[in-house]
């Protein structure tokens, strides 16, 4: 153990900011009397921070990783007839590029992620990360950092997510500045011991936060906190965070917790007609006749008879779930009337928060925040709705211009105050109407959009996402299909406070502004914002903020265009955002690594993806940001796809690349000030 060993995270959220206050005790003087900025300098002005090169983080001792190799193949490995490289390298320190466990065009994890080994589907049992391994830090992402050290040690919880298998909590240390992590513990798997054959999902719980409640639960003890988004359930009107108290142990601040904890939708249903289910991984599977499979995510699992079923549902129906598989040797018969049950939204070894606002994760706590009284814990927090700006679809096929456009429920598109302007996908692109009158299941009074428009089509509200799929496409996002308005992400995401005494019970302080507009179609002006984020106190007595964001024309929710910098005087009302890091369309390092081999830049991690951002204050002034990266926005683009936004240098897919996704990386910011 280190000579000055790390509190655990869930004391950190608070002592951070404790450390910040001590440092600006004694810097914010020295700017009062002109004596100079708290790092050595006789600057006045605004605040900014430069930005050092990112440097690939690694991890020893965990679960399994994307590079490490499969353990049962030799120098190579051949996937869908294209042979990698099968190496367990940092592919910066060796030019080598390591076979990752998807790759391209394929669902993942594949190679070497259970014991069997070679390509899906794979059976026996899941692996970890080989001994004595230090290897990058993939598959985690949405990193929570703190410090009780001046930024010596950190103590860190990831995200872990094999993409289409699993998900789960992980924690661990750093003594280089995030460099490299050591493996503390996990809890709150997804799937445990599963071996995937794209037939599941990576939909647990994420967006891990932890706070230091002065009254837990109303004990009149302070406690320490977890809090974590249900993927399958959140973001959405009613649902809220899901809770658990922590008693960290021997440096695993996770220790205590459920080591396997799944959620879901919470759905029931019977089975209508008797099947024999086979034994997964491996097989087409078999389809389950069922009375409805609402509240059942699609794809993933459900359990009958007490065992797990994965299905991929690439064709499920209202009424039956398809291409199912057991995880019981030996499969599994279902007869009529068997009871079939979806995962609970809030598990029973846990409790969720009230108050909150379709949170889809805690950002950061504030020190003060007007409203919050003495003795609560105030912090900022993303309202996400899912599909926001398409409250309903046509509900039959539609030539415009038409006067009528049948709808399934128009409540939320009624014209109010005059008439109202939808936005619909044609085959030739997305097109408007406006309509003066409605009734239950009508817009009438239209006019407006030429060509067809299908039944099922989305309706795009007032405010929504209409980047032409041209646009999309050149990023490696959208759909080509008018029915989903090409693909265009409809959420919608703001950034609000609230405090709380005992953290479960929190109060909505209302929203923040000046960080984006969520019905925003303009390329200057963030629509998206992120979930994970920190708040500082600098030097002069101003809060800076750290988080992401992306405009609409970057087709996602997710927020990963960019990680911005952004100060408040009383953390509502907040500076423009200013870009600190981020992607890169036209994805040059991609396209040099697939052209000349060798080491990959750094860049090239984080071209499609910039997000997640979390900082630690260091003791000499400077910063440590932790934040992830994908190297396209889609985790495992298909071969022969074309990306990129420079149309004389374009970036084509070649058949071996790898997957670089879900990336861990840290980078140093240096204060300064402009005047």
């Amino acid at each position: 153990m280190p000579r000055r060993r790390i509190a655990t995270a869930a004391a950190l959220a608070v002592t951070t900011l404790t450390t910040l206050a001590a440092f600006t005790a004694t810097a914010a003087p020295a700017l009062a009397n002109g004596q100079g900025d708290g790092w050595g300098h006789h600057q006045h002005g605004v605040l900014g921070y430069t930005v050092g090169t990112p440097v690939v983080d690694k991890v020893k001792g965990g679960p399994w990783t994307l590079a490490q190799g499969d353990p049962t193949q030799g120098a190579t490995i051949t996937v869908g007839g294209v042979t990698y490289p099968n190496l367990a390298v940092d592919p910066a320190g060796t030019g080598a590029v390591p076979a990752a466990s998807g790759v391209t065009g394929t669902p993942g994890p594949l190679t070497g992620y259970c014991s069997s080994g070679g390509a899906t589907p794979e059976t026996g049992t899941v692996v970890r990360q080989p001994k004595g391994t230090t290897l990058p830090m993939q598959p985690y992402y949405f990193p929570f950092v703190t410090s009780d050290d001046g930024g010596d040690t950190l103590s860190g919880l990831f995200d872990y997510r094999p993409k289409d298998g699993d998900e789960a909590v992980v924690a661990a240390t750093s003594t280089d500045h995030g460099k490299t992590w050591k493996y503390n513990g996990e809890a709150l798997e997804q799937n445990a011991g599963l071996c995937p054959n794209g037939n599941t999902n990576d939909d647990g719980q994420g967006h891990a936060f932890v706070l230091k409640v002065p009254n837990y639960a109303g004990t009149g003890h302070s406690g320490q906190v977890l809090y974590t988004l249900s993927r399958p359930s959140g973001d959405a009107l009613g649902t809220n965070l899901i809770v658990h108290h922590l008693t960290p142990k021997d440096g695993n601040p996770l220790a205590g917790l459920p080591a396997a904890e799944p959620v879901g939708q919470g759905g029931s249903t019977t089975v209508t007609a008797p099947v024999s289910v086979p034994a997964g991984p491996g097989g087409a599977g078999v389809s389950i006749a069922v009375g409805s499979t609402a509240n059942f995510e699609q794809p993933g699992h459900f359990t009958v008879h007490g065992v797990t079923v994965d299905c991929n549902d690439n064709s499920a129906t209202a009424t039956a779930f398809t291409g199912c598989t057991t995880r019981t040797a030996g499969g599994v018969t279902v007869a009529a009337g068997d009871a079939v049950t979806a995962d609970a939204l809030i598990p029973a070894t846990a409790q969720q928060t009230s108050g909150l606002i379709a949170p889809d994760g805690i950002i950061s706590t504030l020190p003060h925040y007007q409203g919050a009284p003495k003795g609560s814990v105030a912090v900022l927090y993303t309202e996400k709705i899912l599909n926001y700006f398409t409250p309903t679809t046509t509900t039959a096929a539609v030539t415009l211009p038409a006067a009528t456009l049948p709808v399934a429920d128009s409540s939320a598109l009624k014209p109010a105050n005059g008439p109202v302007t939808v936005s619909l996908g044609t085959p030739a692109g997305i097109v408007q109407v406006t309509c003066t009158g409605a009734d239950a299941t009508h817009l009438t009074g239209c006019t407006g959009g030429t060509g067809t428009v299908a039944k099922g089509s989305s309706v795009g509200a007032p405010g929504a996402a209409v980047t032409p799929y041209t646009q999309l496409a050149a990023i490696g996002e959208g759909k080509n299909k008018p029915k989903s308005l090409y693909g265009n992400n409809e959420d919608y995401t703001v950034v609000r406070a609230a405090y709380t005494t005992d953290g479960l019970h929190f109060t909505d302080l209302g929203q923040v502004s000046g960080l984006g507009d969520p019905a925003s179609t303009s390329a200057s002006v963030l629509r998206w914002i992120g979930s994970r984020g920190t708040v500082i106190t600098n030097p002069d007595g101003s809060y800076g903020l750290f988080l992401s964001g992306a405009y609409a024309s970057d087709g996602d929710s997710d927020a990963f265009n960019q990680i911005f910098y952004s100060s408040s005087k009383d953390g509502k009302n907040w500076s423009a955002p200013q870009k600190l890091i981020g992607t890169d369309y036209t994805f040059s390092a991609l396209a040099k690594q697939s052209a000349t081999g060798g080491a990959l830049d750094v860049s090239g991690y984080y071209s499609g993806r910039t997000y997640d951002p979390t900082v630690v204050q260091n003791d000499n002034g400077s910063l440590t940001m932790l934040f992830a990266g994908y190297s396209t926005p889609k985790p495992l683009p298909g071969t022969g796809d074309t990306y990129g936004t420079n149309p004389a240098a374009r970036y084509t897919v070649p058949a071996a690349q790898p997957a670089e996704y879900r990336t861990i990386l840290s980078v140093t910011l240096r204060p300064h000030w402009t005047r």
